[in-house]
């Protein structure tokens, strides 16, 4: 797995190399860098969105750049 971090200005415009399998998180407070990874599988990382929505909502869970559809990850 890849994981590089941007901010949040050059995330918007930068080509994320498999948008499809990437998801982001902010890192909180006033740093406004957020830390991007790229899942070998778009089903993996479906996995592990769906995990952290099973607790309670946290600022650095993981979000995916393209949404999951309503039956992935289960």
């Amino acid at each position: 797995m890849k994981r590089y971090t941007l901010s949040f200005a050059a995330g918007a415009t930068y080509p994320h190399p498999a948008p499809d399998r990437t998801a982001r998180k902010n890192h909180g407070g006033l740093d406004f860098d957020q830390t991007y990874q790229v899942w070998p599988s778009r089903a993996a990382m479906a996995r592990s969105v769906r995990m952290q929505e099973k607790r309670e909502c946290h600022f650095d869970d993981w979000r995916p750049l393209i949404p999951l559809a309503p039956g992935e990850g289960y």
